[in-house]
């Protein structure tokens, strides 16, 4: 049997043990959902670090740095940032929140914009999901023989049963080992492929200059529009705040942001400088327009065999560890904030579970369903992140730090961010659209896409403060939570 197939049997195998265990004491919507809000600081590091590390990072990402060089990590440089900012209000996050993201939306704003904003997170979180699905199924195609379409239906069983089968609970669990697995694979596999290209001077004269300029060839514009639909993502990344309302205290929420950017650059910056290594090892890759596919193809004939599994396993653990909770975070805030708040309110907590669980099912089928809908990984991440960049992001920033946004203002934002992504979308693949860009500020056709947050966000920041400023300073027991100095968990 091909040893690589081994990797993902032995992988799923452990993966589906872990879960089933941990389903035996779900016991309520608090288990289910929030792992009864007991997760230490270090399991909180690990699943933050896997979860964020998606198959963006390991396929798109891997394909852009493979690209354009050292300059990918504007992206990640974005996800930095934005961690940073959260360490200032994560306790807070501990402190207010219940359960999900659109518990602090209401709790802010009123009831419609936690609905509004569960129908935003509901859209771009599925979407995600469907490009994990995409690159597991990617992964193994190219590692096992496993046709494509057969192991998309593969990665989306397995990601849909590990995430029912006992939720939160699991999760934390599985992205303990997840997150060390991924870690030690790139960690590994970059000194050997770097000394097997016979070092620096060896890879600095196969490669471009512009693959070690902060540029790569671009502008500043282009910097901006991959550094911000990742950063405000970051910010109002809701399987985050769920994870938060876990901890067992503030404290734990806040020390667990510090580890997370840690680990966060070393694992985005060993990615990009593997892609990077991949390309003189494999230089045909993107003449053929497979360039996304270089981390894997390191694993299957840049390696020896044992490292080589360790890094199918890693990407396997990449895959997985973002898709389970960003099939989590949308599925609870339509259980939580939608079909428990407005539609069934007297729910049993063993109802709630059931429901969560059926909801996770169906959001997982419609995640598989999305596939189709976008050309590649690349698109779909920038997609998904300008959904939530500008459509959450706003509305929860000014919850945190500024007084005199009002309800109207923070609903306008996410209604603005929603629609505008929605139309930039649409407009970017015009031909037209995409001629005239192209002529009036020289950004290729088939890039169009890669800008939509610059008009998405500015819809919904403009909205925000001008119907915020328009209206009356809301009462202080609005905002007087959002800025309490002392629930920090100093």
């Amino acid at each position: 049997m091909n040893v690589y197939l081994l990797a993902v049997i032995a992988y799923l195998a452990l993966m589906i043990a872990i879960s089933a265990y941990k389903s035996r004491s779900i016991k309520g919507q608090d288990d289910f959902m929030v792992s009864n809000r007991n997760v230490s600081t270090f399991m909180l590091v690990t699943t933050l670090i896997a979860t964020w590390t998606g198959a963006g990072s390991l396929i798109g990402g891997a394909g852009l740095a493979y690209r354009q060089g050292f300059s990918e990590l504007w992206m990640s440089v974005g996800a930095w940032f934005g961690i940073l900012l959260v360490y200032w209000f994560a306790g807070r996050v501990r402190h207010i929140s219940q359960f999900t993201l659109p518990d602090i939306l209401e709790k802010r704003y009123n009831g419609f914009a936690r609905a509004i904003g569960s129908l935003a997170i509901i859209i771009a979180y599925l979407t995600i999901v469907g490009y994990q699905l995409k690159g597991g199924a990617f992964v193994l195609e190219l590692t096992t023989g496993i046709p494509w379409q057969s192991g998309v239906t593969v990665i989306a069983v397995f990601v849909i049963l590990l995430t029912a089968l006992a939720g939160m609970k699991s999760i934390v669990t599985i992205d303990l080992i997840n997150g060390i697995l991924i870690i030690a694979a790139i960690v590994v596999a970059v000194p050997i492929l770097f000394f097997d290209l016979g070092g620096f001077e060896a890879v600095v004269a196969a490669l471009p200059p512009e693959h070690f300029s902060i540029m790569g060839g671009h502008n500043i514009i282009w910097a901006m529009a991959v550094f911000f639909p990742v950063f405000l993502l970051l910010i109002g990344e809701p399987s985050m705040y769920q994870k938060f309302a876990s901890a067992k205290d503030e404290k734990s929420a806040r020390r667990s942001v510090i580890g997370w950017i840690i680990g966060i650059i070393i694992v985005d910056t060993l990615i990009c400088t593997l892609a990077i290594l991949g390309r003189v090892k494999f230089p045909h890759l993107g003449a053929d327009g497979n360039a996304e596919r270089v981390i894997l193809d390191i694993a299957r004939f840049g390696l020896p065999t044992w490292a080589g599994f360790l890094l199918l396993a890693g990407a396997l653990a990449i895959v997985f560890s973002t898709a389970n909770s960003f099939l989590m975070a949308p599925a609870t805030n339509a259980t939580r904030d939608i079909i428990q708040r407005f539609i069934a309110k007297g729910m049993s907590e063993k109802t709630v579970v059931i429901v969560n669980r059926i909801v996770l099912i169906v959001f997982g089928l419609l995640s598989y369903l999305l596939i189709t809908r976008f050309s590649n990984v690349l698109t779909m991440a920038l997609t998904a992140y300008t959904m939530i960049g500008a459509a959450i992001t706003p509305a929860v920033f000014a919850a945190f730090f500024w007084k005199r946004v009002t309800t109207a203002g923070g609903v306008s934002a996410i209604v603005g961010g929603m629609t505008g992504t929605i139309a930039a979308k649409i407009l970017s693949d015009k031909p037209s659209v995409q001629a005239y860009f192209e002529g009036a500020f020289g950004i290729p056709g088939g890039e169009l896409g890669e800008y939509i947050m610059i008009p998405a966000f500015a819809i919904s920041v403009t909205l925000l403060i001008a119907v915020s400023l328009l209206g009356k300073k809301p009462p202080e027991e609005k905002w007087a939570v959002f800025f309490e100095k002392n629930n920090g968990g100093k």
